[in-house]
């Protein structure tokens, strides 16, 4: 049994820790979704404790569609030291958006207009910067819009934009969650992440 995540619109679920999803070895991360959006790890990221350590040299990708939603929800648990991170990238490299930049501030692209929370917080509030600190955090965009996207890349861009860090968990959701659903979401996972 897993943690008591909210699972209405969940449509893609990866969670290095449980086994059926990533059960130690090979390179598939499978969906716990039941929509079967398996993703292929690229670059043999190190796997340890139920986690993916990557050096800017890996990722993980799903070369289709997961959702035509235009209200989507992203959910990610990692730690990382980076100043700047991509997320994730698509429609074979024409959209993106990432997690911050190098000073501080969010960016996207043909992505909607998404509003981020790290740990339920704005990121305005805490700094997101300060919280690439080396500790896990739930790191969340809401009022993503996916649905011309045609292929997912999760943390590959190239150069900078790569990250060095560690990750645990993605969940996207067709919908956007409510502030009582991500912090269903928050409670479920926090003791796992020292959070």
């Amino acid at each position: 049994r897993g943690p008591n995540i909210v699972r209405e619109g969940l449509v893609l679920a990866l969670d290095a820790g449980s086994p059926k999803s990533y059960p130690g070895t090979g390179a598939t991360w499978f969906d716990l979704s039941g929509n079967g959006y398996n993703h292929t790890i690229n670059g043999s990221p190190t796997y340890s404790n139920g986690a993916f350590t990557i050096n800017e040299t890996q990722s993980f990708s799903y070369n289709s569609a997961i959702t035509d939603s235009t209200s989507c929800t992203v959910s990610v648990f990692y730690k990382t030291t980076d100043v700047q991170e991509l997320w994730v990238r698509g429609n074979n490299n024409g959209s993106w958006y990432i997690a911050a930049s190098s000073n501080n501030n969010y960016y996207h692209a043909n992505a909607g207009s998404p509003v981020y929370t790290v740990d339920l917080n704005s990121v305005s509030n805490p700094n997101a910067a300060g919280l690439k600190n080396g500790n896990y955090h739930m790191w969340e965009a809401k009022n993503v819009n996916f649905s011309t996207w045609v292929s997912f890349q999760w943390w590959g861009y190239g150069s900078s934009w790569n990250m060095n860090g560690t990750v645990a968990k993605i969940m996207v959701y067709d919908r956007t969650l409510s502030a009582e659903e991500s912090q269903q979401n928050f409670n479920a996972n926090k003791s796992r992440f020292g959070l």
